[in-house]
């Protein structure tokens, strides 16, 4: 079995791709279902039974929100704007942290130790706060007018990308740094390869496979980031306040993006009342969350533990294969080790 045509990594995505690409057609093919919903029902008796939000039972099948829409379509509709964006915030990171660990691979130690030392206090402050110490101040901007939601929302995606950076360019520097210490990279300095070739043709081919594999940890633990977020009310694409409050301060919000986040954020007051509100956007995450974690694990058994699928065919034979052709070509068994030296 190839590793593209494996169930266990096209099954998750496809589920992710499905949820994306439904979340642009549905909003465009069947536009109603975004509406407020009826103010109330009414038995066939004509009395009124019921007002939004209303549960599953009533509307079908996930309930609705306060205004009565259908929480179902409306999740999906803003299933785009929390999966792509976590995926454009992982991305970012990726290239900003491999940006930032060549750099710091090739520092002098005591370069790295400042950065180090300094890197080590801030992972100590839980990401979320640092987050919403930074966005605290545009959310008031774009509540007071003075911000686009799109806008908002792209400056978002910049920041929870550009505040990981750092942390994942150390670790990926120091994960580089002793991969340079192998003996093929010290002959490789010895008769003259520059840094551009030791990048090229050493840190490149290893480094690729962990790529993958980082990325999709990425993506998973930037919508955990976006849960943590919208807990704090501050989501993508913003929020919007109304006071509703006369004797009282009495706040809601409402989202143009309707995503996932921001979907529960809106709710979350409601949560001992209509648990379902909170508890439903929640189940989204977790499946997406379940989903890049499949993904991760496959790919690191196949490209890091090369740990590949199993197959049954005829032309397949209990000859185990050459040792030379299951050994990575830039690591040493312990034999060979012993006649380098």
């Amino acid at each position: 079995m190839s590793i593209v045509r494996s169930l266990r990594l096209w099954l998750p995505l496809s589920l992710l791709f499905i949820t994306i690409a439904a979340s642009f057609i549905v909003p465009v093919v069947y536009p109603e279902l975004l509406e407020p919903g009826p103010r109330y029902l009414k038995d066939d008796a004509g009395r009124i039974i019921s007002d939004p939000p209303y549960t599953m039972e009533e509307m079908k099948p996930l309930g609705s929100d306060k205004l009565g829409r259908n929480l179902f379509y409306l999740l999906l509709a803003g299933a785009k704007y929390t999966l792509l964006s976590a995926i454009a915030i992982a991305l970012l990171r990726m290239i900003g942290g491999f940006a930032f660990g060549i750099i710091y691979a090739f520092l002098p130690a005591w370069a790295r130790q400042m950065i180090k030392g300094i890197g080590d206090t801030f992972n100590f402050i839980p990401l979320a706060i640092i987050a919403f110490v930074l966005l605290t101040p545009l959310q008031l901007a774009f509540e007071a007018g003075a911000m686009f939601s799109f806008r908002f929302l792209v400056i978002e995606v910049l920041v929870i990308a550009i505040i990981v950076i750092p942390s994942l360019g150390m670790y990926i520097g120091e994960e580089m740094k002793e991969y340079l210490k192998n003996d093929f990279v010290s002959v490789s300095k010895q008769i003259g390869a520059s840094r551009f070739y030791i990048i090229k043709r050493h840190l490149r081919p290893q480094f690729s496979r962990h790529a993958l594999v980082m990325f999709s940890e990425q993506i998973s633990q930037t919508l955990y980031l976006l849960i943590q977020l919208g807990v704090l009310h501050i989501c993508l694409g913003g929020l919007k306040t109304e006071e509703f409050g006369i004797m009282e301060h009495i706040p809601e919000y409402f989202s143009y993006t309707n995503e996932w986040a921001a979907t529960m954020s809106i709710n979350i007051q409601m949560v001992f009342l209509h648990t379902w509100l909170v508890l439903t956007p929640l189940a989204f995450f977790a499946v997406s969350i379940f989903c890049m974690n499949e993904v991760t694990r496959y790919l690191k058994e196949v490209l890091l533990e090369d740990a590949l699928p199993a197959q049954q065919t005829n032309n397949v034979t209990d000859k185990p294969a050459p040792e030379a052709s299951l050994t990575d070509p830039f690591t040493f068994s312990k034999r060979s080790k012993e006649g380098f030296h």
